[in-house]
């Protein structure tokens, strides 16, 4: 087989093997609860990992780093939510939510919020 044949066919195999790594775009999704948001993201799985970020003080509550679902704590102004998906294959898709501010927040405390847990 001539050099050429193998070379072009070693680039196409490579392509696609970096294609299939890609899931597509993360996807993030919040929806309003009595006490925040609770925010889930797309894909997931169980090779998956999520990094999670809030703009300013707002906090994010969950067990570990790697959770896919996740609470955001109401917060007296507004705040943007990023959660980057890492791909077991290591591609990063990162998506982004803004939030608004909850009515309430200047009211919550620390044992309302772990209440609500």
């Amino acid at each position: 087989m001539p050099i050429g044949s193998i070379l072009l066919r070693c680039s196409l195999v490579g392509l696609a093997v970096i294609f299939s790594g890609a899931t597509g775009a993360a996807n993030l999704s919040c929806a309003a609860t009595r006490d925040g948001y609770r925010c889930e993201v797309w894909p997931q799985g169980a090779a998956f990992r999520y990094e999670w970020q809030a703009t300013g003080r707002t906090a994010i509550v969950g067990d570990t780093a790697d959770l896919a679902r996740r609470r955001v704590v109401c917060a007296d102004h507004s705040t943007t939510i990023a959660v980057s998906v890492i791909t077991p294959a290591g591609y990063v898709e990162t998506a982004t939510h803004r939030l608004p501010a909850c009515a309430g927040a200047k009211h919550l405390d620390s044992a309302a919020l772990a209440a609500s847990l």
